[in-house]
């Protein structure tokens, strides 16, 4: 069998091919030639993925813990403090804020009036107390707070709770590690121990 010629369609030869004897017409015998390199796919579209902002990182923490007394508790529930009692960390939320421990602090004090802390039974000895807050700071991780306002003490178990409440509300955090807390301008130790 003799070939007469090619036609070339694209991808695909067609080999035109002298007829036999018994043949009466022309035959095509279509042979397909494979590219030496196979197409790509297009590339996908990337669709920009948009993430929530985390509280961490721009708007701030969400929550802080504030501390209340487990009066006679020995212990058993948080940090011992003087007269038998524990003070224990509540967790309340919060405006997003990189300000954590104004807010703290804060939240502690709406709780003017309550003596107890909802149904849970913690003890607020700062209750009777009328205080706000007149600076904060933190220098060499002593965390500086300056109060105004009226401190008033229910006995002398509720010094080492006042004491407990504020120090603890300023410790949570990983920046501070000592505490000075001043109320109209008096060390709070000078005034719970009654010098002041």
């Amino acid at each position: 069998m003799a070939i007469l010629g090619a036609i070339v369609l694209g991808c695909v030869t067609i080999n035109l091919v002298e007829p036999t004897e018994t043949a009466t017409s022309i035959l095509a015998t279509a042979q397909v030639i494979l590219p030496t390199q196979t197409p790509q796919p297009p590339a996908p579209t990337l669709t920009p993925i948009i993430l929530p902002p985390t509280a961490t990182t721009s708007a701030g923490a969400s929550q802080v813990n504030i501390y209340l007394i487990a009066i006679g508790d020995n212990g058993v529930s948080g940090k011992k403090i003087g007269c038998g009692d524990s003070v224990v960390p509540v967790v309340v939320a919060i405006q997003p804020t990189l300000g954590v421990l104004r807010a703290a602090l804060t939240e502690l004090f709406r709780l003017e009036g309550q003596p107890y802390y909802g149904q849970s039974g913690l003890y607020n000895a700062l209750a009777q107390s009328h205080l706000a807050i007149q600076g904060l700071e933190i220098v060499n991780r002593e965390a500086i707070i300056r109060l105004t306002g009226e401190l008033q003490i229910g006995g002398l178990c509720d010094d080492p709770r006042i004491q407990a409440q504020l120090e603890e509300t300023a410790l949570q955090f990983s920046t501070v590690d000592r505490v000075n807390i001043f109320v109209n301008g008096v060390e709070l130790e000078t005034l719970l121990s009654g010098q002041g």
